[in-house]
């Protein structure tokens, strides 16, 4: 069985007792809020980054987190800590509570963190392109909500067709995201990637890529694509919390597969991460 080391509000509990109220309004109404971490060492990678995502979601829909970013990092690491791998993955959901409609009151939120093993990705990824779009006019676009369903279906479709992930495009029929990364293509030695106001996710390692560019004289246009353009690429790849950067290989759209070479850009981005995050 894999190991979880899981804690609620910062209590450390059986697997068995991980448990939350029915009546919480994230089950009852997908109201809440994640971040998913990489841990390597016990170090909570890109802590700082995640954190303030997380509280300016907060602030957007209402939820008022219970306790502060200083000791909520307490808890993160007393969870990481007991778990006994190098590299894990440190998933932390809020809910907003048990709902006032259904029991009478309004109810705490709940912070839960969970640590498991995680092993990062050695191949290039494969795309499906999903029949499913996302609205690039949408503030929630710009956080990490759990209401997540049609990243869900669209996984589970991309699956089914022997691919690790679906490429999403929006209500334009531009390319957005990938549903666990962002996305980015080379052509003639040039990187872009989708703007924010295509409706990809603010991604945390996105932004980070978008800085580390510039040291690597590889500075990134954000430019809205078709799916067409996207796939002339001489090179695509993506990054993400638990990716970092990789490439991808193979890009399925309908029946039709369109291949992309592991080419030289994708290679250099995916090292110098490696490095600054002192993985090797």
């Amino acid at each position: 069985m894999v190991t979880t080391v899981t804690s609620i509000n910062g209590r450390l509990v059986e697997r068995k007792d991980a448990r939350i109220s029915v009546f919480d309004n994230s089950l009852l109404y997908a109201e809440g809020l994640f971040e998913t971490l990489l841990v390597i060492d016990d170090r909570l990678v890109f802590a700082g980054e995640h954190l303030r995502r997380l509280y300016r979601g907060a602030r957007i829909i209402g939820l008022d987190i219970p306790v502060s970013p200083e000791k909520l990092t307490r808890w993160m690491i007393k969870t990481v800590h007991a778990h006994p791998d190098r590299i894990t993955k440190l998933r932390l959901t809020v809910t907003s509570g048990e709902a006032a409609r259904w029991v009478g009151r309004q109810g705490k939120p709940q912070i839960v963190l969970s640590a498991s093993p995680h092993q990062m990705p050695t191949k290039p990824f494969r795309l499906h392109v999903s029949e499913f779009k996302v609205d690039q006019k949408s503030i929630f676009r710009r956080i990490k909500t759990i209401s997540y369903a049609i990243h869900a279906a669209a996984l589970k479709q991309a699956r089914q067709k022997d691919c690790d992930d679906a490429l999403l495009l929006n209500q334009n029929h531009q390319v957005a995201e990938v549903t666990s990364a962002n996305l980015y293509w080379v052509r003639n030695g040039r990187v872009f990637t989708p703007p924010i106001g295509s409706g990809c996710l603010e991604g945390i390692t996105r932004k980070i890529v978008l800085r580390e560019a510039r040291k690597l004289d590889h500075a990134i246009t954000e430019k809205d694509a078709s799916l067409n353009r996207l796939l002339d690429a001489d090179e695509v790849f993506i990054s993400s919390s638990l990716k970092l950067v990789v490439g991808v290989s193979h890009i399925r759209v309908g029946r039709r597969n369109h291949s992309f070479p592991s080419g030289p850009i994708t290679g250099m981005f995916s090292e110098h991460f490696h490095r600054l995050v002192h993985l090797n």
